[in-house]
């Protein structure tokens, strides 16, 4: 299993990123533009992993409060489209815990610093007009373990399971 774990774009928040990418399109941008149902935050890449319980017992351990998180303009990491995320103290909070449980249990995960950002469109051409991502809010109240399976040619995400509240 390709396992990561995230917080899924939910709400006004996705419906907001998936007009913004519509609109890209019909402007001429061409790329692998993220479905919206695979919209989140990675709090931490697992990648290849045997079975998903000993991360499920090491998320358990997590626990936090809802928050508010609120879009944020767009950024580029080489040819791939990002929104930004303002005012993500607590965003990094949680990634910190979970990334300390998942080492605390000796589960090996990408060490990269977290950047927070939705990823939007990967190998992108095109000229980036004015394309803002609407300043919208989202309550984050859980975090999902999912699967990424990349089979078909494009990723499919699925959750394996997800812990704080269920919005």
């Amino acid at each position: 299993m390709r396992l990561f774990i995230a917080v899924m774009i939910t709400g006004q928040c996705r419906n907001a990123l998936a007009d913004t990418l519509e609109l890209m399109k019909q402007n001429g941008i061409t790329g692998r533009f993220v479905p919206e149902e695979n919209l989140h935050i990675t709090l931490a890449f697992i990648g290849e992993y045997g079975s998903p319980e000993p991360v499920i017992d090491a998320l358990h351990r997590i626990t936090f409060y809802p928050f508010e998180i609120e879009l944020n303009g767009t950024g580029m990491f080489g040819d791939t489209l990002w929104a930004g995320v303002k005012d993500h103290d607590n965003l990094k909070i949680l990634a910190d815990q979970v990334r300390q449980e998942l080492a605390s249990a000796g589960i090996p995960f990408d060490q990269k610093d977290f950047v927070p950002h939705i990823t939007l469109v990967r190998r992108m051409k095109g000229l980036m007009k004015e394309h803002p991502v609407p300043s919208y809010h989202m309550t984050v109240s859980r975090i999902s373990l999912m699967n990424s399976d990349l089979s078909s040619g494009s990723p499919h995400y699925s959750e394996i399971s997800s812990f704080g509240n269920v919005d």
